[in-house]
């Protein structure tokens, strides 16, 4: 299956009809990764190789730390040594830059099964096939469009030069600069060397990455508006639609990162929070709703069209059973036939078949969503806000509330 998936991966490309590209990808393409491929940092893929991840992280981390050690020491009235205990530096710069970067991979493999997956188990009719075709290689177009990137990474610099002011006039002191008489702002080196560097890339990858969730999603909406063939006895209890549970892992490293860099400004601010035990776990807690919310979101999309097969199920396969156990009832009961003669007699397996089949329709959900994407979102989210909290709270504390949780 790898090795298809990495077939699936040599180049761009669109096939007429109601095949999918021979490329689609959420990842793969664009004008970062054009630079990346310059740099001989791209795999035979035309995905980031290990050491792109490696390399950005430890770029971005290195430009700041060596912009505050010269300062430092030829600067007698600043001190940005604080910059090397800084756990949001780690977070933003290293931890989320890497993971960020090494998890597209991991993204772009279970993208194109997930959307090989809506043609191959044939839950598209015929005459939906061009459409859902011409909506994939639409989503594929703004994916890798320059141009998007471009604007992101406009808004990336933007933010990062708005973000370090606000964060120097907030700490009033710091490795990025501090706040001078008159309430004039002053950068420090490394704070106007990272403004343009670390924390634009570490922006850049995280508004990318929302990009593609959008695309993602929006691609998601479209076909849940197409005529499905949802199969109301599929063991999935999704009428098929079970795969979808797949969704929210596909952007796991999104999530990682983003609350690693949660987790570590809590970190940060818990000096001048005073008691902080309550706030972690109220912050740990709207966090991970939060992340539910947002990352479960366009499943709800297929809610509709789930709903109304089950109803539809409900009534049919109803009406068939009830039809079934009528006919039954007045040929076994009703003609004064004795216990032997249905001895051998297929009606008894018939009706316990049917009665299965309406069984399961009746469970069918209309949320495909089951417990292991739950816990692989929680998780996701929760190790570094659990990180963060054992680093704020006695050991024993932190273990007693999580299992008084759990149990």
């Amino acid at each position: 299956m790898s090795d298809e998936i990495a077939g699936a991966g040599a180049g761009k490309g669109a096939s007429g009809g109601d095949d999918l590209p021979q490329r689609f990808s959420l990842v793969a393409g664009g004008a970062f990764h054009g630079l990346l491929g310059r740099f001989g940092l791209l795999a035979p893929d035309g995905l980031p190789s290990r050491r792109a991840a490696l390399g950005l992280g430890s770029v971005a981390f290195l430009i700041p730390a060596a912009a505050v050690v010269l300062q430092s020491l030829l600067d007698d009235q600043y001190s940005g040594w604080d910059y090397f205990e800084d756990a949001t530096v780690y977070a933003r710069f290293l931890v989320s830059i890497i993971v960020m970067v090494s998890t597209e991979r991991l993204a772009d493999s279970r993208i194109i099964l997930m959307t090989q997956h809506f043609r191959d188990a044939q839950l598209l009719k015929p005459a939906e096939r061009v459409r859902f075709a011409g909506s994939v290689i639409r989503a594929d177009r703004q994916a890798s469009s320059n141009r998007a990137e471009w604007l992101i990474l406009l808004l990336a610099f933007a933010w990062s030069i708005v973000n370090t002011r606000f964060v120097t006039v907030v700490s009033v002191d710091s490795w990025e600069g501090a706040v001078r008489a008159g309430g004039k702002i002053g950068l420090s080196w490394a704070g106007e060397i990272s403004a343009i560097t670390s924390n634009a890339l570490f922006l850049f990858l995280l508004l990318r990455w929302f990009w593609r969730f959008f695309i993602w999603a929006a691609l998601l909406w479209r076909t849940s508006k197409m005529d499905l063939q949802i199969m109301p006895l599929h063991p999935d209890r999704c009428g098929g639609l079970g795969f979808l549970a797949i969704f929210p892992g596909i952007f796991s490293g999104l999530i990682f990162a983003l609350s690693c860099v949660i987790a570590a400004s809590f970190h940060k601010a818990a000096s001048v929070l005073g008691d902080t035990e309550q706030i972690i776990w109220l912050a740990t807690a709207a966090w991970l709703v939060l992340i539910a919310l947002i990352f479960f979101g366009p499943l709800l999309f297929f809610v509709r069209p789930l709903y109304a097969a089950r109803e539809f199920a409900m009534l049919e396969y109803g009406r068939l059973a009830h039809g079934h156990h009528l006919a039954f009832h007045r040929k076994w009961l009703g003609g004064g036939k004795g216990g032997e003669e249905i001895m051998g007699s297929a009606d008894p397996s018939s009706a316990s078949d049917l009665n299965a089949s309406v069984e399961i329709v009746y469970a069918m959900r209309s949320f495909p969503v089951d417990r292991a994407a739950l816990v692989q979102l929680l998780v996701s989210a929760g190790i570094p806000m659990l990180v963060m909290a054992a680093l704020q709270m006695p050991l024993g504390d932190l273990m007693k509330l999580i299992f008084g949780f759990l149990l």
